[in-house]
């Protein structure tokens, strides 16, 4: 640092010392040496309800709590805070009764944290726990603290999240908030991993970046999420929503994502359980195992609307004997019993998988729950280059006129047409490709 750029730091450290932090316009500053506040914690300690602490570039070792209104502002990646504490396995849930490491650990509202570098692998720490050749010391990298409370407007936007175990960034505490233009990379602890999540609140993800996570962006119980141009890839499953509405509120819309090589067996974009009907409107999903997909509904009737999407299976990965979907519509609930499924799918481009379209129902078993009744509808999608185009189970219902099958005589007829089998009621169908 220039003695320039010393002399200007060090101003700003003087005025916020004589100003006390007495006001909401106080500006503490933070620096890694030589500074008045030498701690992140200790400038938030000092610091007013509404104040705004500058971090300057150099790495801190901290588990920061934030425990009133303010707003944390780095220098981008060059503002690196690691965990103080290694605890990333633990129990029980993400806070694991306040025995988990938190980067960031947030108990108030109005919250905003930006431009910073939230690194879970902290090189003076050893935890044994190794995940794409990172030591991982953090189980969550940004937390709200949903063991104390309901907080509202958490924003997190322009922050790199790297190597935690559990949670990237997760709004656990069934409230609003923004996350954007954000990157969350390697979390991937366990099968529960998640690196944008809320839970029972409303509010925005959107214009984020995810590589190599088990789960990648997904909200349960949301009261409305809007997930929103995100890029997402090497993941295990890239966004998805589960119940929601099933605490009120509205129904989420993804749109504009782009999804690129899945892990294996990897899932692009899915809805399930839904209350209330998600629209899933205009994604890009390459290399997935499976493209779209949909789960039993909760509430007859209510199922997700798929429409616009492009969806390829080339290059996907897999060790599932069934293949590849392009879009799997089923009434199981994965283990939570079964559900009427409704879907509607307008305008896609559905290619290149080994089943374009697949429709689903279980059967009920003697003493078990009915196995819920499957209802699609499909018009004006491109089904094409795939082994069959369209299959319905016993028992579905699947409308599919006015479709594309890859040539002007319709499904069935060999050469580039594809197949529609099972319960599909193909007639008519696009003699030219929408």
């Amino acid at each position: 640092m220039g003695l320039k750029i010393r002399a200007l730091l060090a101003a700003g450290v003087v005025a916020a010392c004589l100003a006390g932090a007495a006001t909401a316009s106080a500006t503490p500053v933070v620096c890694a040496s030589g500074c008045f506040f030498n701690s992140i914690q200790a400038a938030i300690n000092a610091a007013q309800p509404g104040a705004t602490i500058t971090i300057g570039p150099g790495s801190y070792d901290e588990n920061v709590v934030v425990d009133k209104p303010l707003t944390l502002k780095g220098a981008r990646v060059t503002t690196v805070i690691y965990p103080a504490t290694s605890a990333p396995v633990c129990s029980p849930g993400s806070l694991c009764g306040g025995a988990a490491s938190n980067i960031v650990l947030v108990q108030a509202d109005n919250v905003t944290i930006t431009n910073l570098r939230l690194e879970g692998n902290n090189p003076a720490l050893t935890s044994g726990v190794v995940r794409n050749g990172a030591d991982i010391d953090a189980r969550n990298g940004i937390i709200t603290n949903h063991a104390v409370g309901h907080f509202n407007n958490l924003t997190v936007s322009k922050v790199k999240v790297s190597d935690v175990y559990l949670r990237g960034i997760y709004a656990s505490s069934e409230r609003t908030f923004n996350f954007n233009h954000d990157t969350v990379e390697n979390v991937m602890g366990e099968e529960a991993s998640i690196a944008m999540f809320n839970f029972g609140g409303s509010g925005s993800m959107a214009n984020n970046k995810v590589i190599s996570a088990n789960d990648a962006i997904s909200a349960n119980w949301s009261t409305g999420t809007q997930f929103v141009s995100n890029q997402i890839s090497k993941s295990g499953s890239a966004v998805h929503t589960d119940n929601n509405g099933g605490s009120g509120g509205s129904a989420d819309l993804i749109k504009g994502n782009s999804v690129k090589e899945c892990a294996v067996n990897g899932y692009g974009i899915f809805v399930f359980a839904p209350y209330v009907s998600a629209t899933v409107e205009a994604n890009k999903v390459s290399g997935c195992a499976v493209g779209l997909a949909a789960y039993g509904g909760a509430v007859p009737g209510q199922g997700p609307t798929f429409t616009g999407n492009t969806v390829n299976g080339t290059g996907a990965s897999t060790t599932n004997n069934a293949g590849t979907y392009g879009a799997y519509l089923s009434t199981d609930q994965l283990g939570f019993e079964y559900g009427d499924l409704s879907a509607t799918l307008t305008g896609n481009s559905i290619g290149h998988f080994n089943t374009g379209v697949f429709v689903t129902q279980s059967t009920p078993t003697p003493g078990q729950p009915a196995g819920g009744q499957a209802t699609v509808s499909a018009s004006g999608n491109s089904i094409t280059n795939d082994g069959t185009g369209a299959d319905g189970d016993t028992g579905t219902t699947v409308n599919a006129q006015n479709n594309w099958w890859g040539c002007a005589q319709g499904p069935n007829m060999g050469g580039h047409c594809n197949t529609a089998v099972g319960t599909v009621a193909f007639t008519p169908w696009l003699t030219a490709k929408p």
